[in-house]
């Protein structure tokens, strides 16, 4: 992460507090009741305050309760928001974490957290649109197919990517880790 004269890193903050209201008003629209909405908004408060505490992760477990527990279906408009709203709750609580206090951050330093995120958010959502079109019924056999030719593809797809990675320091003399 590149430190220097950079945007305050309170900036991130304020996108934290954004995204946890967007997953409240997500909530109460999904049927959250009051007291939830009211325990989501505590937690949103905790999220900004003190992002390295368990409280993203108790709001992205509360408003996966919620939502499963309201009948909206795992293909419903309110869970399709919300997989890249906690996704993105988690990424700007780790890296505000790790930021002192009054630290400045370059806007380059997100070019690669915010790659990978797209690169998550795009597997995430062509899986789910494949999902969609998943007969319930007997799946025909050139679905079958064309399911196991993308499974290849991904596998072939990580280990390109994986090797054309440099090596890091610890991968680069496995003799001298002995």
């Amino acid at each position: 992460m590149i430190i220097d004269r950079g945007v305050p890193a309170s900036r991130l903050r304020a996108v934290t507090a954004l995204v946890c209201l967007a997953i409240g008003v997500d909530l109460a629209l999904h049927g959250a009741g009051t007291f939830t909405v009211a325990v989501a908004g505590l937690l949103s408060v905790a999220c900004v305050l003190v992002p390295a505490s368990p409280a993203p992760m108790l709001m992205i477990g509360l408003a996966a309760a919620v939502l499963t527990s309201s009948g909206v279906g795992a293909f419903g408009l309110g869970v399709l928001v919300l997989i890249p709203l906690v996704h993105l709750l988690h990424l700007c609580c780790a890296i505000t974490a790790v930021l002192p206090k009054g630290a400045r951050i370059a806007p380059a330093a997100f070019r690669a957290p915010l790659r990978r995120f797209a690169v998550t958010q795009l597997s995430v959502t062509m899986i789910v649109l494949i999902a969609m079109i998943v007969p319930q019924g007997r799946t025909p056999p050139i679905l079958e197919v064309a399911a196991l030719l993308s499974i290849a593809g991904i596998a072939l797809a990580v280990i390109v990517l994986d090797r054309s990675r440099p090596p890091s320091r610890d991968e680069s003399h496995p003799a001298e880790m002995a």
